[in-house]
């Protein structure tokens, strides 16, 4: 490793480990790893598996651009179908560089990027990882890249597998962080703690006063389109995938 990718690799290390919050996490990840491994769309996928069950649950995606939130939700519903499924359920951390294992030919036409396409990404190359610690599944990170892009290559995947473990402890201690805070945090609080916008705000606490979303609507006045919204971005910020996980949030 050269001394300035050691210096990129070094500033995404300190960079993660100062975030607070899973949301904040994120987005200072994406926004480092494109750095260092250029890319077109990227996510993270939350994972919650049941202890009874162990059954695994994918949330709503952090996406960049946030334009893609929409389709990688999407592809999420059918994410049993991918080949990619198993990574859900690794409980070692696993890195896979699509072009390593998958001719050209037969990338396009898996149904993964098949599905992509026919929303409108045509997608190249795919670099994933799952998160896990302790061997807790906690999500999975996707870098994607067009042809204008090229593939990804070794060198990338090998920055990637340098900052995993770091990627991973990060991950985990922020989790554990606001598990440790949930209960105890004003609305306000949480307002500024997850960067809500006034009006996901109001829509936060009336959940925490468990009003349903026709009740909301109504006192709020605004569209269903609207409120699925704004639901989508308190999920993202706040880093749950569901409306129960979200009220542990509450006072």
């Amino acid at each position: 490793m050269e001394k300035n990718e050691f210096l990129l690799c070094s500033e995404v290390i300190y960079r993660i480990n100062v975030c607070r919050t899973v949301g904040e996490l994120r987005k200072v990840l994406l926004a480092q790893l494109k750095l260092i491994i250029p890319y077109a769309c990227a996510s993270i996928i939350p994972i919650q598996e049941d202890p009874d069950s162990h059954e695994i649950r994918h949330g709503t995606p952090f996406c960049w651009p946030e334009a893609f939130q929409t389709v990688e939700q999407r592809w999420i519903e059918g994410i049993d179908q991918a080949y990619t499924a198993w990574l859900s359920h690794a409980r070692e951390p696993v890195l896979l560089r699509d072009s390593e294992v998958l001719g050209e030919e037969e990338r396009f036409s898996i149904p993964t990027y098949r599905f992509y396409e026919r929303n409108g990404y045509r997608f190249y190359d795919c670099l994933q990882m799952n998160l896990v610690y302790s061997e807790q599944v906690l999500g999975r990170l996707s870098l994607y890249r067009t042809r204008r892009e090229g593939l990804f290559t070794e060198k990338e995947a090998f920055y990637l597998r340098v900052l995993a473990n770091h990627i991973n402890l990060a991950y985990a201690r922020c989790l554990e962080q606001e598990e440790r805070n949930r209960g105890r945090a004003s609305l306000p609080e949480l307002v500024q703690t997850y960067h809500l916008t006034p009006r996901e705000g109001e829509v936060l606490g009336l959940i925490f006063q468990d009003w349903n979303n026709e009740e909301i609507l109504e006192k709020l006045r605004i569209s269903r389109y609207t409120l699925l919204k704004h639901l989508q971005n308190i999920y993202r910020k706040c880093g749950v995938s569901s409306r129960w996980d979200l009220r542990k949030l509450g006072p």
